[in-house]
């Protein structure tokens, strides 16, 4: 039991800023491994905060800057995790359409126009939608299912594909199948009661995205990253409350 309890806190700390299993979620790779299966209930609980607060300043604010809060929220709870790996994997698209190295962009501290735009257009969207969702007779439940799903689909991809990346990212390698199928089990029973049967055309949208990704991780990368796992985790996302909207 304080195993678990271990790498559930690990899995956190990894996610989010939330001072607890810091160091744990760096320094041992198979408690955060362990804890993978969780990420989903973690990507909940951080969608959940985004409508909540988003909800609650619909109560004295109008649509749009309550939606700008909420996902204000999620931003920070999560160290802007996923948006740097959707900024730096822009950059890296950017870089081999003009034929470089997408690589060395990519560990480029600094924004390009690609990551930018990729930043703008992102936020701009999950307000945007956002702010349509929160007057919903369900909201946050969408934002709960799809923060579910963008953890999810991390977890995925790495139980699938090669792990091209180093440093802290080296427990990624031996997630396997079987944490994936737990994962993936966990996130279908939030979506569900979440959002019903909308859940499945969101883990489509969710799915294409991915893919996408991860062709052109494996294709010039040698496999994922750090950065495309991220960027995949957040298209997700906000694919994924876009998709509810529409079919809501």
């Amino acid at each position: 039991m304080r195993d678990v309890l271990r790498s559930a806190v690990a899995a956190v700390g990894f996610l989010t800023v939330v001072p607890i299993g810091r160091q744990a979620a760096v320094g041992d790779g198979d408690r955060l491994r362990t804890g993978s299966v969780l990420f989903p209930v973690i990507g909940a609980a951080v969608g959940a905060l985004t409508g909540l607060i988003a909800w609650a300043a619909a109560f004295v604010l109008p649509p749009f800057p309550s939606a700008v809060l909420g996902v204000g929220a999620g931003v920070l709870i999560t160290g802007a995790l996923h948006l740097d790996g959707l900024a730096d994997t822009a950059d890296g698209i950017g870089a081999s359409l003009a034929g470089g190295d997408p690589s060395a962009v990519m560990h480029d501290p600094r924004l390009g126009v690609f990551g930018g735009t990729a930043l703008l257009l992102d936020l701009s969207l999950r307000i945007g939608v956002l702010s349509a969702l929160v007057a919903g007779p369900r909201f946050p439940a969408e934002a709960i299912a799809a923060g579910a799903l963008g953890r999810a689909v991390a977890i995925a991809l790495l139980a699938t594909t090669p792990y091209a990346g180093g440093g802290t990212g080296a427990w990624t390698r031996e997630v396997g199948v079987a944490r994936g199928l737990i994962a993936a089990t966990v996130t279908a029973a939030i979506g569900l009661a979440a959002v019903g049967p909308v859940f499945g055309a969101i883990t489509i949208a969710a799915a294409t995205a991915s893919a996408l990704i991860r062709r052109w991780s494996r294709r010039r990368l040698g496999g994922m990253t750090g950065d495309t796992l991220g960027a995949a985790a957040e298209l997700s996302e906000t694919l994924g409350l876009t998709v509810a909207l529409a079919l809501g």
